[in-house]
């Protein structure tokens, strides 16, 4: 007898015990996927190299899904205390979740509208003599200047108007804050 012609029994213990696991693990497998998908669904917001993403998911990292309809914002690398609290919550809705996003967005704009006010001030005559003469030489024939020239009336009709976009935060709930003390020097000339 050659070593081919060995047959190997399994016996009808094993079988039985095989069909019994199969069973029960079918089992799981479907109980599980019935709990997982009676977990609702909750939104969150996430920070991922500076970016605030809006996704959406049961378990969070494990099933996590970026919103389609949410682009991610830079928001700088630095998590300050507000973001912090944010990036904690869970939301039932996607519209809970931007609810609760508006406040801190308008307060970190007002923030930065006043973090920026005398860089501005520096910049805002540097960039109007800069328009006026990217205008000149437009008009004079220079070709190609239309898009600095765009953004720099942009920018000039945005530096006009900061006032009103601090009483859009404002009238968002933010509360105006007081001047830092080297602040105070500044605006009070």
């Amino acid at each position: 007898m050659s070593h081919h012609d060995v047959s190997y029994r399994v016996s009808a213990i094993n079988r039985d015990l095989f069909k019994k696991v199969g069973i029960v693990g079918a089992v799981i497998v479907v109980v599980a996927l019935v709990v997982f998908l009676a977990i609702p669904t909750k939104y969150y917001f996430c920070i991922k190299d500076g970016h605030l993403g809006l996704y959406v998911g049961r378990i969070g990292w494990f099933d996590a899904l970026k919103d389609k309809t949410f682009e991610p914002v830079y928001f700088g690398k630095e998590k300050d205390p507000e973001l912090q609290t944010l990036l904690t919550k869970k939301f039932k809705t996607r519209d809970e979740a931007l609810e609760a996003l508006r406040p801190l967005a308008l307060h970190r704009i007002h923030r930065h509208i006043g973090a920026l006010e005398e860089v501005e001030k520096t910049l805002f005559e540097q960039y109007r003599i800069l328009l006026g003469e990217y205008l000149a030489a437009h008009q004079a024939g220079v070709k190609g200047f239309e898009i600095p020239i765009e953004a720099l009336q942009t920018w000039l009709e945005m530096y006009e108007n900061r006032e009103n976009f601090r009483k859009i935060c404002e009238q968002g709930g933010v509360k105006p804050e007081k001047p830092a003390p080297s602040q105070k020097a500044h605006t009070s000339k």
